[in-house]
């Protein structure tokens, strides 16, 4: 089992600064959206997510509850894109990437939730000062036929992570593996085995994430930052080797 040090950086608090408020819902027909929930950091086999409510974040009245096992489902307008956002007490606020909603739905959409004392604790790890006013965004490099939500070094080697517009404060920081434990290195120039990057402060926007490597095509993710929020672009809807 992996030894996380630290698996994202952390943000701290909540703010009314959410620009979701101006964002159109989709008015198509109802699609499905099945998922899985699972504790992100030290400690998680001691916790659970039961009962979480997940949510669409363009529309807080598109809502249900995480199941004992960490599966939910819920049925979502279809015809453009749309954030899910994970909210239990004692752990901080959750993001999924910003995903395309077709007919077709969602059949997989992995959460990776660190508490909130795992935040506390965690964040002394990545000696970065977390801005309310802003997100932090981590995702993971895949390689393909990996499982679909992740796990012990699952990552791909040597890859770069961009954002676009290069807004962050601090990043990439990549994350090393070593003996089943993972920590941000500032040394590291491409990802490591263990996939992780976190980019730090990103102002309230909208954003692309790219992964490049020599021989790899990735998938791109779109993200929408909200202030206060951790956006983890977990797997499988991450920059996973196509």
């Amino acid at each position: 089992m992996k030894t996380y040090v630290l698996v994202a950086v952390l943000a701290v608090g909540c703010s009314d600064d959410d620009p979701t408020a101006d964002w159109v819902p989709n008015d198509g027909a109802p699609a499905h959206v099945t998922g899985m929930a699972f504790v992100f950091g030290p400690n998680g086999a001691n916790l659970t997510l039961d009962g979480a409510i997940v949510s669409v974040a363009e529309d807080r009245n598109i809502s249900t509850t995480v199941a004992a096992d960490g599966s939910f489902s819920l049925d979502v307008p279809s015809g453009g894109p749309s954030t899910f956002s994970l909210i239990q007490e004692g752990f901080h606020p959750n993001q999924s990437a910003t995903l395309e909603i077709d007919s077709d739905g969602i059949p997989m959409l992995g959460f990776q939730v660190p508490s909130e004392q795992a935040f506390e604790t965690l964040g002394n790890f990545a000696r970065v000062t977390p801005d309310p006013t802003r997100c932090q965004i981590a995702t993971t490099v895949s390689r393909a036929g990996t499982e679909p939500y992740g796990g012990d070094a699952l990552g791909l080697e040597g890859a770069t992570v961009t954002l676009s517009p290069s807004s962050a404060e601090d990043g990439p920081i990549y994350f090393a593996y070593s003996g089943g434990t993972i920590f941000p290195d500032r040394s590291l120039t491409t990802t490591s085995i263990d996939g992780g990057v976190i980019f730090a402060n990103v102002p309230v926007g909208n954003y692309t994430l790219t992964a490049a490597r020599p021989g790899s095509q990735f998938a791109t993710v779109e993200i929408r930052c909200r202030a206060g929020v951790l956006v983890n672009a977990a797997p499988p809807n991450d920059l996973r080797e196509l």
